[in-house]
């Protein structure tokens, strides 16, 4: 069930990033943009600062909860009463006759998800141990992954260790279905929901 937006009047607001980072809410400087109050029925623009040189920066407009500009270079989902926004990568953009299909630092389940979604089967069997690779065909991978569109480890809850423990994938209306990627020998053994 989608979630009315139009009758709450406050939501909590987490902003996470894979790379060092500074933003703009709004037009105001933040270091960090994990855990504010905003209202759900404004627009919120978030222009992400890349602390690294080879990252550009770019603005992302959420309204209700979702993203309505540069859709592919960030993933929102509410949990409960919180907004989870995760912004990605943008790099300069350089032209050639391949594509480059994987996001540098990415992890096994995120370079497995990226490959089915591109219908590069045969990269992503490379990610799955041989058991699980032996029980499905690539039919079954695409329909598994085929409702999703966009994968988020999740870095708003850890293990007492830190580490992040499930990951996310985000269906088309921003509803985030958790996961847990069980790795075995660098390779995903099994995929449960969790």
């Amino acid at each position: 069930m989608e979630k009315n937006y139009e009758t709450e009047t406050d939501i909590f607001v987490f902003i996470k990033t894979d790379f060092p980072s500074a933003f703009l809410l709004n037009g105001i400087f933040c270091e960090k943009a994990d855990g504010f109050e905003y209202s759900a029925k404004a627009p919120l623009y978030v222009t992400v600062l890349p602390l690294e040189a080879h990252l550009l920066p770019y603005t992302v407009k959420l309204v209700n909860g979702k993203a309505l500009s540069n859709e592919k270079l960030c993933a929102s989902f509410m949990r409960g009463d919180k907004l989870m926004v995760k912004l990605f990568e943008r790099y300069n953009y350089m032209y050639s006759a391949t594509k480059n299909d994987e996001r540098v630092g990415a992890t096994i389940p995120e370079r497995l998800f990226n490959a089915v979604k591109q219908k590069n089967y045969s990269n992503a069997r490379k990610f799955l141990s041989e058991g699980l690779s032996s029980s499905v065909d690539d039919n079954g991978l695409d329909a598994f992954f085929d409702c999703y569109t966009a994968i988020v480890k999740d870095e708003f809850e850890k293990d007492i260790l830190g580490n992040a423990s499930k990951y996310y994938l985000i269906t088309a209306n921003s509803e985030g279905v958790a996961f847990k990627f069980d790795i075995k020998d660098g390779l995903v053994d099994n995929i449960v929901e969790s």
